[in-house]
């Protein structure tokens, strides 16, 4: 009678050690879980404020023009504080830049002058950093219209 105790407990403790492994990996499971959306809150958040900065760098068309530039490469992404070209904006930074004329922007009709130009919009959040670019065309009426878009991986 004594041997079935000490199995008995010898069985308790086994189920003790299962549960407490079982809940562990649950709790740990939890955590990567909670990391995750906290990325991805990031990265959506960054988003909405590098599509807000660029919504501000267009606007900032109407207002005054940047001078043609001679090289027109996209830019380097800048770092945890962007200094001029760049402006800071409400939500982030951006950086305009006048690539010319052209009668064949995309979108527009065939033949109309317009003046295109290159937004670059970044984040003000660090961690998660989005990057958005747009090409904008002025035409003769001074309406500025967006002709295309894209997002630009992140630099590492």
């Amino acid at each position: 009678m004594k041997r079935q105790r000490g199995v008995v407990l010898l069985l308790a403790l086994s189920l003790s050690l299962l549960l407490g492994l079982l809940a562990a990996q649950g709790l740990r499971e939890a955590l990567v879980q909670q990391q995750l959306m906290s990325e991805q809150l990031a990265g959506a958040r960054a988003f909405e404020q590098a599509e807000a900065s660029l919504v501000e760098g267009a606007a900032l068309l109407s207002t005054h023009l940047p001078e043609e530039c001679s090289a027109c490469l996209p830019p380097g992404l800048p770092g945890d504080d962007p200094v001029p070209p760049w402006q800071a904006t409400d939500r982030g930074y951006v950086l305009l830049q006048n690539l010319g004329e052209s009668t064949k922007a995309a979108g527009m009709p065939a033949g109309e002058q317009v003046t295109l130009f290159r937004v670059t919009a970044v984040s003000r959040q660090v961690h998660g950093r989005r990057a958005l670019e747009a090409m904008y065309a002025l035409d003769g009426a001074a309406v500025v219209r967006r002709i295309s878009w894209r997002q630009r991986l992140e630099d590492d």
